[in-house]
C-alpha cells in the first residue's frame, strides 16, 4: 500500500492517541511499582518487542560504515542517559499528579526545544515567543490550585519535559550519520537495563508488585513504546513537519480525555482553560512558521521517541 500524506497523518494520529492512553497506564502502574521498577520493566520489554525492526534497518549510504557505527553508538549512549532520567522523572511524577497534567506538561518539550538553540545563538521567531507565552500562562492555570499549591508530581513532569527537549537536541546532533533504528534500540535498552538495575538493587521488584501492575506494564511496553514508535517512524517518511508537530501535539488532548474516561478525573474549568492555552502554545510554536527561513532551533527535530 502506497504511503500518502493522508495515510501518514492518520498513522501519526494513531501514535498520538496511543501515547495519550499511555499516561493512564503510567498512572495505574505507579500505584504498584516505584518509578525505576516500572520504567525498567516497561522499556526492557519494549526493546525486546522492537528488535525485529533490525531487519528493516539498513546502514546509511552517504557515510562509511565505521563513521555510522560511531555516531550510532555515541548518540545511542548519550541519548539513553538523557532518556533514563527523563523517563524516570516522568514516571515518578505520574505517581502524584493526574494523567491530564502529565500529558499536557510533557507536551511542553516541543516548546522547550527552540530555547536550547539559544545556547548556539540561534534566533527565535515570533511564533516561538508567542507559543512560550501561551504555554506559560496555560501551565500556571493547569498546575496552580486556588490555594496557590501544585501537585507534587507536576515539577517532576516539567523536568521530564525539559529533558525530552535535551533528548531531541542530542538525537538531532547525531541523526545525520547514525542509523536511527539501532540508535533508538540502544537508548531504549540502556534505559530499561539501567532503571531495572537500580530497582533490583533497591529491592523494588517483587513478584506481587509486578503481577499487580502487569497489564499497565504490558500496555506501556507494547503500545506506547513499540507500536506508536513504529507508526511514527513510518509516518515521518511522508508527513510534512508541520503536520507532524500539529498532530502529535494532540497526544496531550487524548491524555486528558483518557484520564477523564478511565480514571474518573474531573478537571476544573481553570484547568481546561490552562490545557487549551498550553495546546495553543505548542501548536503556535511549531505549526506557524515566519516568512524568513527558520533557524535549526525553530524546527522540531525528527525524533521518533517513545513516551
Amino acid at each position: 500500500m502506497k504511503l500518502t500524506t493522508l495515510r501518514a497523518d492518520l498513522l501519526l494520529l494513531a501514535a498520538a492517541l496511543i501515547w495519550g492512553t499511555g499516561f493512564v497506564a503510567q498512572r495505574l502502574g505507579s500505584e504498584h511499582l516505584p518509578a525505576f521498577a516500572f520504567t525498567g520493566i516497561r522499556f526492557a520489554l519494549g526493546t525486546l518487542l522492537l528488535l525485529p525492526l533490525l531487519a528493516f534497518a539498513p546502514w546509511p549510504a552517504h557515510v562509511d560504515r565505521a563513521t555510522s557505527r560511531r555516531a550510532t553508538m555515541r548518540g545511542g549512549v548519550i541519548a539513553g542517559l538523557v532518556m533514563l532520567v527523563a523517563a524516570c522523572a516522568q514516571q515518578h511524577g505520574m505517581g502524584s499528579t493526574s494523567a491530564s497534567n502529565g500529558a499536557f506538561i510533557t507536551s511542553l518539550y516541543v516548546v522547550f526545544v527552540p530555547f536550547l538553540g539559544l545556547l548556539a545563538r540561534h534566533r527565535l521567531g515570533w511564533p516561538v515567543w508567542t507559543g512560550v507565552a501561551l504555554a506559560a500562562a496555560g501551565l500556571f492555570l493547569l498546575g496552580v490550585k486556588d490555594d496557590f499549591t501544585v501537585n507534587a508530581g507536576d515539577p517532576w513532569i516539567l523536568l521530564c519535559a525539559f529533558l525530552w527537549a535535551v533528548h531531541v537536541a542530542v538525537v538531532g546532533a547525531f541523526s545525520r550519520d547514525a542509523e536511527p533504528i539501532r540508535l533508538s534500540l540502544i537508548q531504549l535498552g540502556m534505559t530499561g537495563a539501567a532503571a531495572l538495575a537500580v530497582a533490583v538493587a533497591r529491592g523494588q521488584v517483587t513478584l506481587e508488585a509486578v503481577d499487580a501492575a502487569k497489564w499497565a506494564l504490558l500496555y506501556g511496553a507494547a503500545l506506547p513504546v513499540a507500536v506508536a514508535f513504529t507508526l511514527q517512524v513510518i509516518a515521518q517518511r511522508k508527513a510534512p513537519p508541520a503536520h507532524t508537530a500539529l498532530i502529535l501535539s494532540l497526544e496531550s488532548v487524548f491524555g486528558m480525555l483518557c484520564g477523564i474516561a478511565f480514571l474518573a478525573e474531573r478537571p476544573t474549568l481553570q484547568q481546561y482553560a490552562g490545557a487549551a492555552l498550553m495546546l495553543g502554545g505548542v501548536v503556535v510554536s511549531q505549526a506557524i512558521k515566519p516568512r524568513t527561513a527558520p533557524s535549526p532551533a525553530e524546527s522540531l527535530a525528527d525524533d521518533p521517541q517513545p513516551r
